[in-house]
C-alpha cells in the first residue's frame, strides 16, 4: 500500500477513512469506539487516545443526517 499523500510506502492505515499513511505524514487524533450511558445516566466513551490518523479527512464532531440511505 502507498500513502495517500506522497506515494512512499505507508506503514499504517488511517482510522477514520482507511487511507494508506507514512512516517512523514501519519499523524495522531483520538478515536471514539463505542458510547454508552454510565451510572446515573451519564454517558460514557471508549476511545483510543492516539489512533493514527492522515490528517486529510475532516472525522465530524456531531453526526450527519444520511437520509439517502434509506
Amino acid at each position: 500500500m502507498q500513502c495517500f499523500t506522497c506515494g512512499n510506502s505507508a506503514v499504517g492505515v488511517c482510522s477514520f477513512c482507511g487511507r494508506g499513511v507514512c512516517k512523514e505524514h501519519i499523524s495522531e487524533k483520538p478515536n471514539i469506539i463505542a458510547v454508552y450511558v454510565g451510572k446515573n445516566q451519564t454517558p460514557k466513551a471508549i476511545a483510543v487516545s492516539k489512533a493514527l490518523y492522515c490528517g486529510i479527512c475532516q472525522p465530524q464532531a456531531e453526526p450527519i443526517e444520511m437520509p439517502e440511505i434509506y
